[in-house]
């Protein structure tokens, strides 16, 4: 081992355990002011790791740092920092920093600084129950940033989330004990030799891991709980959430795709390509979820007046664009290397111009106290750097070149285009829909933009006080990466996410072929999106035109109706159904003891009296 590599071995845990030293042992002896010494103290942690992790990159690229805990519950455990979970983690740490400046809510710090510590946890653990115990304790400290304020709204959207996550953990859970009593370990490691011959069994795992992870991720048919939570949480941490908390969620199906279930070899001989076969059937079953998730999401979006549910919605539909891509990457096994660059790349562009979007409406509520688009109307004049930051985010969401989001909805869209030119015909129509989602994000968004900023000022708007200067700076460090991204995205693109895909098992000639030196400003993308925005533009002419955004839905369409709600009435009801069954048969019983006894006593007493 080097010395460099030494130093940041032991920098990291350092790093945390002088941050716990600090918060028991200094903040205590503060006082009054310790709430914003502590406040600080988060943002310049933050800030210190990130910097950290952009200083290694050189180091890292000579291989994985691991640390390494042995004896822990008895077999072990270490994590790592790689190729794909580094751009995360500098991600975290970026949108850390940009919702603690923003937020004017009474965040818990402690609950905001131990949920960073689990995230990163999650996205460093190098084996599969060190995964779950991290991405579980998410789940449960961030309940408790949600649930913070105590609120009747907070605290029904907290119990949405709570019990969601405990499904989806269970699930997950169910996973690993399975995988891991057929495979004999909790490694994340290439194990699709073992995982071939399980028989039918291998499905089943599939399954849960993808319906446990597909929960976290707002995946389709367990989506609902999304547009729930964010409406009645605080906004700072619907941000959050949408940004960061539910990419683990996908960032889960991505490791599991790609090292659970692929190979440490090249497919060479008819037996490995047999082992790709299921890879390519759970591929199958991913994309088309991914497809649903992205059409369910845009459309229940384009019904949305509220700023926060429409909001929530578009982060179902563009997690399913990254489903989508992480499907593709299965599917196509080791040719899939376009699916998974796409993803990650998504992931990443995604978080920063939809937490932009949440900050907009996070201020505009609170200048406004109206959470409702359809009630407002020419904010710009009153709130002109917010208009220009949300419009910067609406260009990156719908896909405008030169925005990020252009850059790697392009790369997902050949990666659908490769699925069924080298794979099935149905995905053909899948990449229609993908259009048309497409299509259907730009309308949205024109709405969103256009009945909250455009038009005519409404009366009881006119003395609102205008932008905020903390909130609009928060905006600003994340709207600088959508442009950044958006004009260069090759820096980002080849100088980290290549690198990533190369340290898994697709194939070098496809990489090299295919992604190193892809061109992104090619006149095929720019005149696909043109005739994108072309078609949001008359969705948008004709859903105004025949009133179309506000249709009332059918009930049977409700997921919530059908997987939730059973859940919470068992929930409820079972314990009720043991009280009134059993209850009164054990205090019948105790009386029948307790008498029984107090008889006897009674009659000892009687006796030894005489």
């Amino acid at each position: 081992m080097n010395i460099t590599r030494g130093i940041i071995q032991i920098w990291g845990p350092l790093s945390v355990v002088l941050f716990i030293v600090f918060e028991l042992l200094i903040i205590p002896s503060i006082g009054d002011k310790d709430r914003k010494v502590r406040r600080n103290a988060v943002k310049i942690f933050v800030v210190l790791t990130t910097l950290f992790m952009l200083v290694i990159f050189q180091e890292l690229q000579r291989g994985p740092i691991v640390y390494e805990l042995d004896n822990i519950f008895g077999i072990g455990a270490f994590f790592r920092i790689d190729m794909l979970n580094y751009s995360f983690i500098i991600l975290t740490g970026i949108v850390w920093l940009a919702i603690g400046i923003y937020s004017l809510e009474d965040i818990n710090y402690v609950f905001y600084t131990l949920t960073y510590f689990a995230i990163v946890g999650a996205l460093m653990a190098g084996d599969l129950l060190s995964f779950f115990l991290f991405f579980e304790a998410m789940t449960f400290i961030s309940y408790a940033l949600m649930v913070y304020h105590r609120g009747d709204d907070q605290l029904e959207a907290g119990k949405v989330y709570i019990y969601m996550g405990i499904l989806g953990g269970l699930s997950i859970l169910s996973g690993i004990i399975m995988l891991s009593a057929y495979t004999g370990t909790f490694e994340w490691a290439p194990m699709a030799v073992q995982f071939s011959e399980m028989g039918m069994i291998k499905y089943v795992i599939a399954a849960f891991f993808i319906v446990g992870f597909g929960i976290k991720a707002g995946m389709v048919p367990f989506h609902f709980w999304m547009p729930k939570i964010y409406e009645g949480g605080p906004i700072s941490i619907v941000a959050l959430s949408s940004g960061i908390l539910i990419k683990i969620g996908a960032y889960g199906i991505i490791r599991v795709v790609s090292v659970v279930f692929s190979l440490s070899d090249q497919p060479g001989r008819a037996s490995l390509d047999l082992l790709w076969g299921v890879s390519q059937n759970i591929g199958f079953v991913i994309i088309w979820v991914g497809i649903l998730t992205m059409v369910v999401g845009v459309f229940m979006a384009l019904q949305q007046g509220n700023m926060k549910k429409m909001l929530a919605y578009h982060s179902v539909s563009q997690m399913g664009y990254i489903i989508m891509g992480i499907g593709v990457a299965g599917y196509l096994g080791y040719q899939g290397a376009m699916g998974f660059t796409g993803a990650i790349f998504h992931m990443i562009n995604h978080a920063f111009f939809k937490i932009v979007l949440f900050m907009v409406a996070g201020l505009v509520y609170m200048r406004t106290k109206d959470w409702n688009m359809y009630h407002l109307g020419g904010l710009w004049k009153k709130m002109p750097i917010t208009a220009a930051l949300c419009l910067i985010a609406v260009f990156g969401i719908t896909g405008m070149p030169g925005f990020n989001g252009f850059a790697s909805k392009s790369v997902l869209h050949h990666a659908i285009i490769e699925a069924y030119e080298y794979g099935h015909y149905s995905f053909r129509y899948a990449e229609m829909l993908f259009n048309i989602v497409s299509a259907g994000t730009v309308c949205s968004f024109l709405k969103f933009f256009g009945y909250i900023f455009l038009g005519k000022s409404k009366e009881e708007f006119k003395d609102i006080e205008g932008d905020h200067k903390r909130m609009n700076a928060a905006m600003g460090i994340l709207a600088f990466f959508v442009i950044a991204i958006g004009i260069n995205p090759s820096f980002f693109f080849q100088g980290y996410l290549v690198p990533a895909v190369q340290s898994f098992t697709f194939s070098p000639e496809f990489i090299e072929s295919y992604l190193v030196g892809l061109e992104f400003f090619v006149a095929e993308e720019i005149v696909s999106m043109i005739g994108i925005y072309t078609l949001g533009l008359g969705m948008f002419a004709v859903g105004v035109k025949f009133h179309l955004f506000s249709l009332p839905l059918p009930k049977w369409i409700n997921a919530e109706r059908y997987i939730y709600k059973p859940v919470t009435t068992a929930c409820e009801k079972f314990p009720d159904f043991c009280v009134q069954r059993y209850e009164k048969r054990i205090i019948f019983g105790d009386v029948l003891i307790y008498a029984f006894l107090l008889t006897v006593i009674l009659g000892m007493l009687v006796v030894f009296s005489i």
